[in-house]
């Protein structure tokens, strides 16, 4: 696998290094497969196949790491820190709101509104309606599911920036008989 990551460094094409990484992944070569996805992760159109590629082996914990490796790459774009937000949701939720607070200006707020949205992470869902100025949306989830997701400083906060006069009051009579 050494010369095979030699000749993919001298050819430098991102369907080289995807072959090798892919080859890598599939004998267990991660830290190879990792050096060569460094050079996959920095192509938008590339990292969706990749993603797929780990999981389909379940080996996603060696995708949040080579995600994570690549935060720091000068090539970064708003996809590898979006897709290591999903990878978080589905694999390792109790890390994704760090990740939601140190990357949110560098994030696809509603493909990871959905995502949060799928696998019930309703605390994430409020931060990310609340940053993205959606106080209506919300106030609504907090409502909806407020065993999980209600905070009462953050609650307070959102109410008095909601524009629908429904919602507004559903969140009055809400917060009263909470």
């Amino acid at each position: 696998y050494n010369a095979a990551f030699e000749s993919a460094k001298k050819a430098n094409t991102p369907k080289t290094w995807k072959e090798l990484c892919l080859a890598c992944v599939q004998a267990g070569e991660y830290k190879l497969a990792n050096s060569a996805g460094m050079n996959i992760v920095i192509h938008p159109d590339h990292l969706d196949e990749l993603i797929h590629t780990y999981e389909k082996y379940d080996v996603s914990d060696e995708m949040i790491n080579l995600l994570e490796q690549a935060q720091t790459l000068d090539r970064t774009h708003i996809g590898i820190h979006t897709e290591l937000g999903v990878l978080f949701a589905k694999y390792h939720p109790e890390q994704l709101m760090e990740h939601l607070r140190n990357r949110f200006q560098d994030l696809n707020i509603s493909k990871l509104l959905r995502v949060c949205e799928r696998y019930q992470l309703w605390p994430e869902a409020v931060y990310l309606y609340s940053h993205y100025n959606e106080f209506d949306n919300a106030i609504n989830c907090m409502i909806e599911h407020s065993p999980s997701a209600y905070q009462h400083e953050q609650f307070v906060s959102l109410i008095q920036k909601v524009r629908n006069t429904d919602v507004y009051f559903k969140a009055v009579i809400f917060y009263l008989e909470e």
